[in-house]
């Protein structure tokens, strides 16, 4: 993994665990892997002092939609064709 940027784990407590295993699991199981790495490097903007269940909350629903947009389609399920 030489030359690669490695992310150090993050660790979550339960509550923010449970919003984001929440969100995932609306994505396809594909995506999730990717829909967390997004979440966190999101996260690693921000000091660790300000890290919150708020903000998890947050930046994980953006993720969510990006993805869904990915998965449905920019105008939804519904939209104009």
């Amino acid at each position: 993994m030489e030359g690669r940027f490695r992310m150090p784990p993050l660790s979550f407590p339960d509550e923010e665990m449970d919003s984001l295993t929440t969100l995932a699991s609306a994505l396809p199981p594909a995506s999730r892997g990717g829909f967390l790495l997004l979440v966190a490097g999101k996260l690693a903007a921000y000091p660790p002092g300000a890290r919150g269940p708020g903000l998890v909350h947050r930046l994980a629903t953006e993720a969510q939609r990006r993805f869904l947009n990915v998965a449905v389609g920019v105008g939804g399920k519904y939209g104009r064709r």
